[in-house]
This record gives structure tokens, sequence and C-alpha cells, in this order.
């Protein structure tokens, strides 16, 4: 295991979130329906130099991928906005709103004023390659408890950016994306550094992410939050790592690529680099035949450099001479350039062999992404710092100066008191303080006499079965939810309440007689129980003959036939038992 204080591991967390409302500067819909494209747009994109005159690394980085980027436009999902043939219209309120309420969360200090920059981004996931980005606020803290204890992390700030477009599908150097996603309103918040174990750094990511559901402002599911990881250790560079997606894997994640750095300065020490040169399109390293195969524990050092090499879309061959390793361009890479763009092909090759000199230099500043498990692969240089500069098309935003209450509880604090509360175990306490129905269940408990743990397993169980049948359970207010659970400690049977969920989500009532109208229309007339178990008595009599009190699983189910959803499971067990053991003993000779 690493011994993370030997090794001065530090590390950062970025997570970006995406708010539940529409998008940031157009009135399209967020929703990601997955309808079918209208129409295809062909794009180029090329670096050019800031005002200082320098380019971007990661946008020459760009350049030489030579890539073209397709986009697919979806009604109602995508405009010219997102085409970046017409200019951002104002910003949406509901996105500024919940940024605020979630800077307030994470105790975050807010500007006065907002100001919409552009960040240059020419990986394609941008059709005008750049992000739209504001600066919400700066400073604030996440506390999180961890192995080593209660850990206050500073926060670097809080900005609220444009999601970039997804991949839909690459072929050779044609990437396909969809604008689907381009333009959602995403909260972006990072760490300062984190000096802690592994574990740690992992809480502190799932305290970031528990407080930003809480606020119930932000999307669900799969896709809508990701985090992206930073670390380094003593000797090494800082690694940013991308598509962490499950916290589960981030210990792992980090582990591996402290340890991948500690065996590069390792390697380092052999001084193969200064035997680095280049003859014509092969590449030789003097003496490194014998490391090829060694472990940077997320995969060996040929992994390293083949993957490194197809992130500048070459690939590579591996021979020997003696002890030294020569590298050369596999057919595929000649193949896919064709004779026209030699001078391209050279940039690449060139870019192949200054990356093999630095992985033999030790470890640099890149960006890498999670392949599978913890292991990792290089995909571009680290960008520059300075890649913002001041959008033209929109005007500064004052702060609104929103009043949120009293600050909120630290996340662990509420999630103790509904394990407590509700008897639940951590994961579904976590599911429930993240949902809407966190405030419905307490009022629920303060003012009936159902059992907290029964609530829970309507909220959560209940309500997410219905869901998944196709039921639009989000339209379920927090006012029809509580008269529901009313109607249940007034008497409502309960197997019957899965059943009044579903129709009061169907019929939508508008007022609390509306909803125990359709309640009473589900119920129908009143039950006559006792003679509902005396008919079933009689009609199995000789079921009860042959099997006497073993006969109550099968009776139960027959009478529950008959009144299911009309009278509460309970009161029919208790006079069901009652009245077979009358039968028993008014028949004991025949029995």
């Amino acid at each position: 295991m690493l011994d993370w204080k030997a090794v001065n591991l530090k590390a950062g967390v970025e997570i970006h979130q995406q708010l539940d409302t529409g998008k940031l500067f157009c009135g399209c819909s967020s929703e990601m329906r997955g309808e079918p494209e209208l129409m295809r747009v062909f794009r180029k994109q090329h670096p050019v130099p800031s005002e200082l005159g320098r380019y971007d690394v990661s946008a020459l980085y760009e350049e030489l991928r030579d890539r073209r980027f397709f986009y697919d436009v979806v009604k109602g999902e995508s405009c010219l906005v997102e085409l970046d043939e017409e200019p951002p219209h104002s910003l949406n309120r509901q996105a500024l709103e919940a940024a605020l309420l979630i800077a307030y969360h994470f105790h975050s200090n807010v500007f006065d004023e907002f100001h919409v920059m552009r960040k240059t981004i020419t990986d394609g996931s941008n059709t005008g390659a750049f992000q739209r980005t504001i600066m919400i606020s700066e400073g604030g803290y996440v506390e999180a408890p961890t192995p080593e204890g209660l850990l206050r992390v500073p926060l670097e700030g809080i900005n609220l950016e444009e999601d970039a477009a997804n991949i839909t599908w690459k072929k050779g150097e044609d990437v396909g994306y969809g604008l689907s996603r381009l333009g959602i309103p995403l909260v972006e918040i990072g760490t300062e550094v984190i000096e802690a174990s592994p574990q740690a750094v992992a809480e502190v990511a799932k305290g970031i992410g528990l407080t930003l559901r809480s606020t119930r402002k932000v999307k669900r599911g799969l896709g809508t939050i990701r985090q992206d990881v930073n670390v380094s250790v003593k000797g090494g560079k800082r690694v940013e790592i991308k598509g962490v997606q499950d916290l589960r894997n981030m210990p792992a994640i980090i582990e591996a690529e402290a340890l991948r750095q500690l065996a590069l300065i390792e390697l380092a020490k052999a001084g193969l680099s200064d035997g680095v040169s280049r003859v014509g399109p092969v590449i030789r390293v003097k003496g490194a035949w014998p490391y090829l195969t060694l472990d940077l524990h997320t995969g060996t050092l040929r992994d390293e450099i083949e993957s490194s090499a197809r992130a500048y879309m070459v690939d590579v061959r591996f021979d020997r001479e003696g002890d030294d390793l020569l590298i050369s361009m596999g057919a595929s890479s000649e193949g896919a350039e064709g004779v026209d763009r030699p001078t391209r092909l050279e940039k690449r090759w060139h870019e192949v062999e200054n990356r093999v000199r630095s992985l033999f230099s030790g470890p640099s500043e890149e960006t890498r992404a999670v392949v599978s498990g913890s292991v990792t692969a290089f995909t571009r240089p680290l960008p520059g710092g300075a890649r913002m500069y001041p959008e033209t098309d929109l005007s500064p935003i004052p702060n609104p100066r929103l009043e949120f209450g009293p600050p909120p509880k630290p996340y662990y604090e509420e999630l103790a008191e509904i394990r407590s509360t509700f008897s639940l175990d951590e994961s579904a306490s976590e599911e429930l303080y993240t949902s809407p129905y966190l405030d419905v269940a307490r009022r629920v408990i303060s003012d009936t006499s159902l059992s907290p743990s029964y609530v829970a397993s309507v909220l959560l169980g209940t309500v997410r079965s219905l869901g998944r049948q196709g039921i639009d359970v989000v339209s379920l207010s927090e006012w029809q939810l509580y008269e529901v659970m009313k109607l249940v400690d007034e008497g409502f049977p309960k197997e019957g309440v899965e059943g009044l969920l579903a129709e009061v989500a169907r019929r939508k009532p508008g007022d609390a007689a509306s909803l125990r109208d359709i309640a009473s229309s589900m119920i129908g007339e009143r039950v006559d129980l006792e003679g509902v178990i005396r008919d079933v008595l009689q009609s199995d009599a000789e079921l009860i003959r042959r099997k006497g009190e073993a006969a109550y699983a099968p009776l139960m189910g027959d009478v529950m036939k008959r009144v299911r959803g009309k009278v509460d499971g309970k009161k029919v067990a208790e006079a069901l038992k009652r009245a077979l053991k009358d039968y028993l003993e008014a028949h004991e000779g025949n029995v």
C-alpha cells in the first residue's frame, strides 16, 4: 500500500455537475431525449495566437491531429447559438440562482459582478473552439469524514459554465458530436491541494457530490456529474486524470498514478534520455530494450509508449538491436495518412520522439484518461493556464444578492440524523438525503404515527418502482405525497399505496379534496371483511381439514385476492387468525 506521506502525495479534485435547468445561453431543452438529428454540420478548427502572440500547447496538439468534426443538430435541443451562428442569449436566471445557492452551501465568497469569459478549447467539443464560463465565487470549503479524521478542504472557487458537446462516434480522423449536451449549464468546483491519503481524497469528492445533490438543483443520472483528479508526488509533476466516474475506483486511480510517477522517476536515474535519437523514421533509445516491460502500475513502459503514439494518431512497432530499443511507425499510420500529408505526419512523429524522450526523463505535466479500473492513458499535454479571454457579446451581470436563510448543516451531520431517525443504512440514507423527498418525509413522521422506516420505504422504494414502470413520478408534489401518507395513517390500506400514487401521478389532482376523492373511488364500497373471511373458510374447508393451522398462508392469499387495496393487510391478517382459530375450535373433532 502506498505510503502517501513518505512520497509527499498531493491531489486535487475537480467536479463538473450539470444543473437541472434549461440551457445556459438559449431557450433550448436540456433533456437529451435522444431525438433524431435534423441535420449534420461539418467544421474544422485551427489554433490562433493569444493577444500576447502565444499559442496554447493543447491547441497546437490538436492541430497536429488534424481532425474533422461533425455536429448533429436536434430539434428543440440545439439551435444557432450552439452552432456559433448566432450570439448568445441572456444568461439563464435559474442557472445563475442555482449556482449562487451552491456557492452558499460551500461557504464560498460570491463576487459583486459576474463577467462571461471564453476558455479556448480546440478538441471539437465546442463548435466555436471556446467554452463560455463565469466565475461565480472564490474560496469556500468542504468538510468530509475521512480515514484521517474530519478533513476541511479549501476550494479554489465555483464557476458556472457551458457543458461540452458529447462524442457520438469516431472513425479515423473524423469525430461526431451531438449538440444536445452543448450549452447545458454546469458548475465547476475545484479544491485546493489535498495532502491526504487516496481514500481521504475520494471521501472529499463524495462530500462535494452529496452536498451538490442536497441542493435539489442538479441533474441526476449517468453522465450528469464528472470528476477529474490531479495527482503529483515528490519529484513528479502535476497530472490531470479525467473521467473518474466511479468514486470507488478513485483511491486506486490516485495510487496507480503516484506509483507510475515514482517508477518514471526511478527510470530517469538510468540516464537513458540522453540516448534518445532518430535516424530517418526510426527512434532509437540506447540500452532501453530491457526496460520495455517495466511495470508502471498503469501498464508497462511499452503500453505507455503505444498509447502516447496513438494520442498523436500514429501506431508504432518495436524492434531491438542488442540492448537498444528501436521504435518505428506502424503500417496503419502510413495508410491512414496517405502520401498527401507527409509534413504533418513528420510533425506527429517528431512529437512521439519528444514524448519518448520525456518518458525516459521522468514524469511530465499531462492529461490522462481512465481506460478501465485504475488504468489510465496519456491523452494530451496539460493545457496552459492562460486560456481565458472576455466574451464581448454579453454585458457584465450584477449579483442579485439572494437570501438563502440559515446556513445548512454539514452533509455528514444530516446523514447521521437520517440514519438514526429512519433506521436506514448508509446507502439508503444518502439516497434520501439527496432526494426531493427528505422534507416531506420529516413532515410526515412529525404529523402521523407511521413508522419512519415505512415512510422511507414508500418515498424511496415505491416511488422508484413506479418510475421504472414509466409513471411520471417527477410530477408528484410534496403536498400530494404528504396527503397520501396522511390517508395511510387514517386507515387507507398500505397495499393500495402504490396504486394510489400511480393514479395521483396520472390524474394530477389540484387539491387535497380531489386527491381524497381518488382514494375513495379506489376503495369503493365498504368491505365486509368478516363476511369475506367466512366465505373463504367455507370454500377452503377441505384444505383446513387437511392442514389445520398450516392452512393460514394459502387462506391469507385467497382473502387478499378479494380485498387487496381495500383493507390494510395487517388488519386482514389479525382478523383471519382470529377466525381460523375459532373455526378450528368449532370443528375440533373434524380436523
